[in-house]
């Protein structure tokens, strides 16, 4: 389903924003990143950095804007090397070479996904991504557009993988956030009155029951809520997904890749009750 842009005469304040987003994650990670090392200074460089694969490209976002936002925001957040996995064009049936064959997952702890691949529908080339993680246990970070990958196909398997299927979404409009497990160490530190701003929100058709929802929206168009952050587990592998983020000045947002970063580490076991990284896991990064 086409994503409807904003109009051009926006276009110019939208950038700006997106910028002033960028610097004020700048200076707030900063300020993380030493406030981490005075409580963790030697942890960081005791532990391997979590090995992290970024796949993206498709259609209908600004998917070179946000990989120069999202792996290095998590990076200023978390002790994490990165490896960029940009290869697809604007085409929504990608195949990319990454993945006709499952050594990716002996290579990587894991993986986020912020892509928009909806016209991919082989079920062998599905179920082949899906099932590597749900047998090797690799982590999944599911994010907008990757929801709606793959939603075509007759196999169900990143439906299972996300413990979600969605089919359509709303027009664009203010969205506001409503906490349904605030205790969750993910979302425990969100700000209180947090908004992605103008965003879509995703309706959701089926939730499986390894499902846990974390925060919802309202849909004026659906009259009824729908989860917008949840984890799930498959097999041996933890996942955490939101439908939150097709701008990318949402994604640029502090808060955003504070929700982002603490929803990899729980993937990995490396997230604390109180929602801060494991010991050893403050900010320290590589990216190639």
């Amino acid at each position: 389903m086409p994503h409807l842009p904003y109009p051009s005469a926006a276009r110019p304040a939208i950038r700006a924003g997106v910028r002033i987003l960028l610097l004020l994650g700048l200076l707030c990670s900063s300020a993380t990143a030493a406030l981490a090392r005075q409580a963790d200074p030697a942890g960081a460089q005791n532990q391997r950095p979590i090995r992290a694969l970024y796949i993206t490209g498709g259609g209908f976002h600004d998917f070179v804007t946000q990989a120069r936002i999202v792996p290095p925001g998590i990076a200023q957040r978390t002790n994490i090397e990165w490896t960029i996995d940009h290869s697809a064009d604007t085409s929504t049936a990608a195949l990319i070479t990454r993945h006709q064959n499952t050594a990716w997952a002996d290579q990587f702890d894991g993986v986020v996904y912020n892509m928009s691949f909806s016209f991919v529908v082989d079920p062998q080339w599905i179920e082949r991504i899906a099932y590597a993680h749900r047998d090797r246990g690799v982590g999944a970070v599911i994010l907008h557009g990757a929801t709606h990958s793959y939603r075509r196909s007759t196999t169900d398997a990143w439906r299972e993988l996300m413990g979600a299927a969605s089919m359509r979404h709303d027009r664009q409009r203010q969205l506001v956030l409503e906490r349904i497990a605030p205790a969750h160490p993910i979302i425990r530190d969100l700000p209180k009155g947090w908004s992605p701003g103008i965003d879509e929100l995703y309706d959701l058709d089926k939730v499986w029951p390894t499902m846990t929802p974390l925060a919802q929206a309202w849909s004026v168009e659906t009259e009824e809520h729908h989860t917008i952050a949840w984890t799930n587990t498959l097999g041996s592998a933890k996942v955490f997904v939101t439908t939150l983020g097709h701008n990318s000045e949402t994604m640029a947002d502090p808060a955003y890749l504070d929700l982002v970063t603490r929803g990899l580490l729980w993937t990995l076991g490396k997230l604390q009750p109180d929602g801060t990284p494991a010991p050893g896991y403050a900010p320290r990064s590589a990216t190639r």
